[in-house]
């Protein structure tokens, strides 16, 4: 090349020789193009050395292979020298001085964050143990109590009560001398001297510091002045591991996870940047190349040399290899005509021109003409632009080769088909979009194709494209949906152009025709629906009228009913109230003696079945009020102690009577939240069920168990008991657990329905436990504040059968209820 430059006064022989054996110091196989453009010219100097062209051209040959190696090492430090900074400039704000400062910043909240949760934790864990430990002795205090009373063993009731975990329950005298233990009494040990420094008289607890660790306790006397006293570790109930190893173990992973994260996160940015910088230069390359015989050419302003690729000196017969040009060589390469636009162009000497045709000379001497243009933003510092062939359009201007690249894109890019046919029917211009629809090779497709030689290239969807792809017969434009190969449906639409020609497009409307496919399905469907509603109204309609009907008959028969049960209870009681008076007197003998013993018996069974028949009609009227809804409760603070005492003064004489043994142990019953006379009608019924089913010389006792929520009123019998069936039929009125033929006590089974359902208005519950044999226990719990979640003791929740649903509560009710029931 430079012996072309050289010699360009007229011999191509040498020209063609320095072409052919000594290719540039930019031609080398495999040279890198950050390396062309970077790098100087082959000996290191620009186009002003003092060596002239001659030295230049020189310098220019690639058969100096010393000058190669240190031509690379610029070119790579200079390629690294301009990663870096684009690098620098993207992660300049993520600096890692600035990464780690935030990120340790972040470890520093979240260490703080774990601190507060450590102490939390465990504040919760001594928490947790203390109210374990309270409910441990409390529920166990009321299982001692009726083990004492009942005979059964301490033993198991203390065993039923141990929370669990490293707890220990201790059975301890008036004195303080431990009677028995449960639970880990081998891990939680207490010495004789710290149970003497309680005050074990009333409940209480404490936290004690013995050598073995801190302790925590809780008591709770019984009733016959022992205690039971349970205890465990102060800091956790169930020696859990330390919290601070669980987050010091948390911390550490997240410190480690959060720490390989930046150095990736560093490693990505880096690689991120250099592959961004790669990426943007392939894409400006691409770009270039994409027309065919193109090069982008990319002028350094310190070097003043221009870089071209083999694109455009290979058909130009420069080279096979990218290469770089000193100005000097271009403008002896360049027509003396040309060189001062070639100039303007390529160096930004202030001429204003940024485009233009250049001739360049060849190295058989003629000259060959390329399209030289910048971008209209470009400066004397920063220039490159695009270098077109035109050898083979002498006669085709710039500007329509580029107007024809342009439209050939446009027609590419447009979504649908597009064909065009010339004035003699012949094949002129189409689309990939076209080829792909009728599955023609794209090398089969040729401009001058008849319709009939393009139909047979489709194969089977020729029929298709001759009858609405194909130019039109006599008619000036088409618009119409076809069926396509595949399923598929197309909108063809087919023009007339002003040259004679047809242009046909067709939009792909497969989308479309199964929207309204389906639209059309979902309407039959909508419309079936709406008859099936229309149907469902009508049947509707009809049970609601025979709602309305029944309803009113209920109405009716229940009015009818209130007012027989209201006029019965008139009619009976007014003859009643004569025999139960006129009994009474005869029994008294106040006129006189009857004269014998049988009339006085038979006088006391008169005046008892009356008394029954008229509790039996208050029953009666007290259901049908509840029935009715006419019954309303005023729920207020209340002295259950008071209510319960009078209750057990109103059955004594009834229990002595029958000979059974009433004890009553509820001088520490708290308040309640209930309706007075409510409470009182329902103790009075368990009591009187438990006396009446217990034969003579059995025991009756009430007592009452509190907890935060409510206090249970608990009515234990030794009688003849329930089977477990016969319980779940308790609790509906005139339901008897023995049959009516068969029974022993006189009643109505009124009484547990009345009760169940004064205890559901007060959001109460009430449960029977019972065994064949051994007795029942009646269960009574009353809220102790409005809305309150109420449940059964600890030591019926097994085996007692719930006669009421749940408290009414906004809050679910507790799993405890619920296993009751």
């Amino acid at each position: 090349m430079s012996e072309a430059i050289h010699n360009s006064g007229g011999q191509p022989a040498r020209a063609g020789k320095a072409r052919g054996n000594a290719p540039g110091a930019g031609d080398r196989p495999g040279a890198r193009f950050g390396a062309a453009v970077n790098g100087r010219d082959g000996n290191g100097r620009d186009g002003n050395g003092a060596a002239g062209a001659h030295g230049d051209a020189r310098a220019a040959r690639a058969g100096h292979p010393a000058e190669q190696p240190a031509e690379r090492r610029r070119a790579g430090r200079r390629t690294t020298a301009e990663s870096a900074d684009a690098f620098a400039a993207r992660i300049d704000a993520l600096s890692p001085r600035r990464l780690a400062a935030l990120t340790g910043a972040f470890l520093l909240v979240v260490a703080a964050l774990l601190v507060m949760e450590m102490n939390d934790k465990a504040a919760s864990r001594a928490l947790e143990t203390e109210l374990r430990l309270d409910q441990a002795v409390s529920d166990g205090a009321a299982a001692m109590n009726i083990a004492i009373m009942t005979g059964a063993p301490a033993r198991e009731a203390m065993r039923g009560a141990w929370p669990g975990g490293y707890a220990a329950l201790y059975h301890l005298s008036a004195s303080g001398d431990v009677l028995g233990a449960a639970g880990r009494s081998d891990i939680v040990v207490i010495p004789a001297a710290a149970f003497g420094s309680l005050t074990l008289e009333a409940r209480g607890k404490a936290v004690l510091d013995l050598s073995s660790g801190r302790i925590a306790a809780a008591w709770r006397p019984l009733d016959n002045g022992e205690t039971l006293l349970a205890a465990a570790p102060a800091r956790d109930l169930f020696g859990r591991s330390r919290i601070w190893v669980i987050y010091a173990v948390i911390l550490s992973a997240m410190t480690l996870v959060i720490a390989s994260l930046m150095a990736a996160f560093l490693r990505q940015s880096r690689a991120a940047g250099e592959a961004a910088h790669a990426l943007s230069t392939l894409s400006d390359f691409n770009a270039a190349l994409a027309g065919g015989r193109a090069s982008p050419w990319f002028y350094d302003p310190k070097e003043r040399t221009v870089f071209f690729t083999k694109a455009l000196l290979q058909p130009l017969g420069l080279g096979a290899r990218d290469r770089r040009f000193t100005l000097r060589e271009i403008s002896a390469l360049a027509h003396p005509q040309d060189l001062r636009a070639a100039m303007a162009i390529l160096s930004g000497e202030p001429s204003g021109v940024s485009e233009g045709s250049v001739r360049l000379r060849e190295p058989g001497g003629g000259w060959l003409r390329a399209y030289f243009r910048t971008g209209p933003d470009a400066t004397r510092f920063r220039r490159a632009g695009v270098a077109i062939d035109l050898t083979d359009a002498r006669a085709f201007a710039p500007g329509a080769a580029i107007a024809e690249s342009r439209l050939r894109d446009a027609i590419e890019s447009i979504p649908e088909a597009f064909v065009l046919w010339d004035a003699s029917g012949k094949l002129a211009v189409w689309n990939q979009r076209f080829a792909s629809i009728f599955r023609i090779p794209a090398k089969i497709l040729k401009p001058g194709l008849t319709a009939a030689e393009t139909a047979a290239c489709a194969g089977a969807a020729g029929d298709v494209l001759a009858a609405h792809f194909g130019p039109l017969d006599a008619r000036t434009e088409e618009s119409v949906e076809i069926p396509l190969p595949g399923s598929r449906w197309a909108h063809v639409s087919r023009r007339k152009t002003a040259e004679g020609g047809y242009v046909c497009i067709a939009v792909n409307v497969t989308d479309l025709k199964r929207r309204a496919s389906a639209q059309k399905r979902k309407e039959r469907e909508l419309q079936q629906t709406v008859e099936d509603l229309e149907a469902s109204r009508r049947e509707l309609s009809e049970a609601i009228q025979k709602y309305e009907y029944e309803k009113y008959r209920a109405e009716e028969a229940n009015r009818s009913k209130s007012e027989f049960l209201a006029n019965m209870s008139h009619e009976l009681r007014t003859p009643l109230n004569a025999i139960n008076g006129f009994s009474e007197v005869m029994q008294s003998e106040l006129y006189g003696p009857l004269g014998n013993e049988k009339y006085k018996e038979y006088v006391g069974d008169i005046l008892a079945s009356g008394r029954h028949l008229l509790e039996l009609i208050d029953d009666i009227l007290d259901m049908s009020k509840i029935e009715a809804g006419r019954v309303a409760l005023e729920p207020k603070r209340m002295e259950l102690e008071r209510a319960l005492n009078e209750s057990v003064r109103l059955v004594a004489k009834r229990a002595a009577d029958a000979g059974v043994k009433l004890t009553a142990s509820v001088g520490h019953a708290p308040p309640v939240f209930a309706d007075a006379r409510a409470v009182k009608q329902v103790v009075l019924n368990l009591l009187s069920n438990a006396i009446k089913f217990t034969p003579a010389g059995g025991e009756v006792t009430l007592t009452a168990e509190a907890d935060l929520d409510g206090v249970t009123v608990i009515v234990a019998d030794s009688g003849t008991g329930i089977e477990r069936a016969q319980l779940k039929k308790l609790g509906a009125p005139f339901e008897l657990t023995e049959p009516h033929f068969s029974r022993s006590q006189s009643g109505s089974g009124l009484g547990l329905a009345l009760s169940k359902s004064l205890m559901e208005m007060q959001g109460g519950l009430l449960a029977l436990a019972s065994r064949p044999g051994k007795g029942t226990v009646a269960c009574a719990t009353f809220p102790r504040r409005k809305d309150a979640n109420v449940r059964l003791p600890q030591f019926v929740r097994e085996e007692a059968h719930m006669l009421t649903g749940a408290a009414p509560s906004a809050k679910p009710p507790y799993p405890v209820t619920q296993a009751a029931e």
